[in-house]
């Protein structure tokens, strides 16, 4: 499985899964990170939300190896993979669910399956989970419904919990009831013990799931609260910039077209 290095722990005994320090990071001469901090403990779900543009699918590219930070450090469980590739990160835990899913949607369910669960039993493991996915095994991904292939692209993480999961806009585009259902997907993975991180550009998702909400803003994180100190107005505040409830001064926003940089189809890493 997608299981990594010995974790740390931190002062209260919770091993830290992953640490980002001081990360800048862009695309060509356009810094679009400045100096992110976060750290995600085992079993801890941290929803990263703000507006389109602020840099939450540039940080996922950052942490999973996409994208090379030009400043700053990433660690899992401890090791520093600033400098790995994505396929070395894998074998440290991290398991990356990009927004629009990550499938081949050229191969069939269980072509795109024993990418990452060689196993048959491993695969029939992920059918009894998402009984839809045993139907239509031999079924081009490209053809699933959306909610479909959010399930096929979560099979592999359930079936072997990895030590981190990045999940970006998991509820994009899908309806409410496969929203509810992939969110309970989510919520055992975190009973597992997988720290999950999980972007999203609103919020109302996430509050059942999330330990911490972080609010980014131009590339930098303007606030970090427990989920339960989370309100309404905060939001809005954040969403409108009145600078209150920012840490940072405003700056211009990440270029346009900045935050879609990240490739959108995952490729086998381990």
């Amino acid at each position: 499985g997608t299981t990594g290095t010995a974790r740390v722990p931190d002062a209260a005994g919770t091993p830290l899964v992953l640490e980002i320090t001081g990360v800048r990071a862009g695309y060509g001469a356009v810094e679009v990170l400045h100096g992110v901090d976060l750290a995600l403990r085992a079993g801890e779900a941290l929803a990263l939300i703000g507006a389109n543009g602020a840099g939450k699918t540039t940080l996922c590219s950052v942490v999973t190896g996409g994208l090379p930070v030009t400043k700053g450090v990433i660690r899992l469980g401890g090791t520093d993979v600033t400098a790995l590739p994505p396929h070395r990160r894998v074998r440290h835990g991290a398991f990356l669910i990009p927004e629009g899913r990550g499938i081949f949607p050229a191969l069939t369910v269980d072509e795109n399956l024993s990418l990452w669960l060689p196993g048959e039993p491993d695969r029939d493991a992920a059918y009894r989970r998402f009984p839809v996915l045993g139907e239509r095994r031999g079924q081009l991904a490209g053809s699933l419904s959306g909610g479909e292939q959010q399930m096929l692209a979560l099979a592999p993480a359930l079936v072997k919990p990895p030590d981190l999961l990045i999940v970006d806009e998991p509820s994009l585009g899908l309806a409410p009831l496969i929203v509810a259902e992939v969110y309970a997907a989510l919520q055992e993975l975190r009973a597992a013990g997988t720290a999950i991180l999980l972007v999203e550009e609103k919020a109302h998702d996430v509050v059942a799931l999330a330990d911490r909400i972080v609010f980014m803003a131009a590339g930098r994180v303007s606030w970090e609260r427990p989920t339960d100190q989370v309100d309404s107005d905060l939001l809005v505040q954040s969403y409108l910039g009145i600078s209150d409830v920012s840490a940072e001064p405003a700056e211009p926003a990440e270029r346009p077209g900045a935050a879609s940089a990240m490739p959108q189809t995952a490729t086998p890493l381990a």
